[in-house]
């Protein structure tokens, strides 16, 4: 067993160990659309409802009709529902709901990763340690960090599209892999909420960042380029097949991944550079240079 594996597991122990009781956890809950509960009233078995939370975010009771359940916790539904019932229809009820499926706190996780793809999470949030070991564990090939991008699955883009928006996206949440499985340091277990992607680089894809830079955007042929001593952001456009007919050059824009993990964001205005009013920009391995489309 490598001593990464035996590192993870000893991590996801204590954590375990420290985790609140299920129960807690499970009034806490916040409700929401696609999550299948059932509703009792204690002694009154006629009422037992099971049902789906709506696209609205509404749960269907007996004679109470619809009710807004979504954003609400288990906690705070039991007790709206204890009083409709109690002022009207029922003496002193006691009301137990149950959460049969999760099913409105997706996450996706990919990457060097043994299970990757899409999880529902049973309680508010997780950890990308948990979510790690729900997902069966790194691989082999595993890199030196991990991304979170917040709400990316909320946002209406496509999963598919979602690691090459990593560098760019300004949500982005990084963690150092190497601190949090092989030194232990829970600092970097940082949390993960539903709609968060998670991204698990390996060492390809860091060996791909140190040796490409990327070209996006309106050009004639998107994608990586090589990198070289001497590369520039012209150069680099010019390999990429030049500016298309409806490009915006001067309103490009260099994102650059800084040794901390932060990314630091260069507006470039290619067309007078071109012209030579001012002077070109050398590049680094990893740089994604984006070229806007005009709106005209």
């Amino acid at each position: 067993m490598s001593r990464t594996r035996i590192k993870f597991l000893l991590l996801l122990g204590f954590l375990i160990c420290l985790s609140p009781s299920a129960l807690l956890a499970q009034e806490d809950y916040i409700l929401g659309p696609g999550d299948k509960i059932r509703v009792s009233v204690i002694g009154e078995q006629d009422l037992t409802t099971e049902g789906i939370i709506s696209p609205q975010g509404t749960f269907t009771f007996w004679v109470l009709g619809d009710i807004k359940v979504a954003g609400k916790s288990l906690a705070e539904f039991k007790n709206e529902l204890t009083n409709l019932l109690g002022e009207k229809y029922i003496q002193n009820p006691v009301v137990k709901i149950d959460v049969l499926d999760y099913h409105s706190k997706e996450v996706v996780i990919q990457g060097a990763i043994k299970a990757p793809g899409s999880y529902f999470l049973d309680t508010n949030s997780t950890t990308i340690l948990k979510l790690i070991s729900k997902a069966g564990s790194v691989t082999s090939e595993v890199g030196t960090f991990a991304y979170i991008i917040r709400g990316y699955l909320n946002s209406g883009k496509s999963v598919k599209d979602a690691e090459s928006q990593i560098a760019n996206d300004t949500n982005r949440i990084e963690v150092n892999l190497k601190k949090l499985l092989l030194d232990g340091d829970l600092q970097e277990d940082k949390p993960v909420y539903g709609g968060d992607f998670v991204f698990i680089s390996s060492v390809n894809s860091e060996e791909l960042s140190r040796n490409y830079v990327w070209v996006e955007g309106a050009v004639k042929s998107p994608g990586k380029i090589p990198y070289q001593t001497g590369l520039t952001a012209l150069s680099a456009v010019i390999q990429a097949g030049d500016f298309t007919e409806y490009a915006s050059p001067n309103k490009a824009v260099l994102h650059r991944k800084n040794p901390d993990g932060t990314t630091t964001t260069i507006k470039l205005k290619l067309k007078n550079i071109r012209k030579g009013k001012k002077p070109d920009v050398p590049l680094q391995p990893g740089d994604r240079l984006t070229i806007p489309q005009s709106i005209f």
